[in-house]
């Protein structure tokens, strides 16, 4: 048996662990997605520290890897949500952020991100959001 050069190796190890790049093979920049984040009004009602739990929406603070429907907020989960209950990775945000009344209908959550690139963006930059 050959052995796979330690190169090779840590390149699919890379491709692998990546948690922004999905399905649509869009690599996002965290930076840019900060800044979309910020101009598409995110903040008014979304906060991005763990503090931040007395917004409308909930924080997004290590939104990634939490359950849908879990996090603490002013108007707290709806029902639909809490039922949606998927585990907030890379590629549900994505869908999510598509067309969110699509994915969990009555949801209060009004912005939507059409564009791929932006989304995978936003999405980098949620990732980055954590401890």
């Amino acid at each position: 048996m050959s052995q796979v050069p330690p190169i090779r190796l840590f390149a699919l190890t890379a491709l692998l662990a990546t948690s922004a790049a999905y399905a649509s093979g869009l690599i996002g920049d965290a930076a840019n997605g900060k800044e979309l984040f910020l101009a598409n009004s995110c903040p008014a009602c979304h906060g991005v520290t763990k503090e931040d739990t007395s917004m409308v929406g909930p924080s997004l603070f290590g939104v990634v890897g939490r359950r849908a429907g879990t996090a603490q907020s002013l108007l707290g989960a709806s029902e639909n949500l809490k039922k949606y209950g998927v585990i907030w990775s890379a590629e549900t945000l994505d869908e999510f952020l598509a067309d969110p009344n699509a994915k969990v209908p009555g949801t209060p959550m009004a912005g939507v991100l059409a564009d791929p690139q932006q989304r995978a963006d936003v999405i980098a930059y949620l990732s980055t959001l954590k401890e």
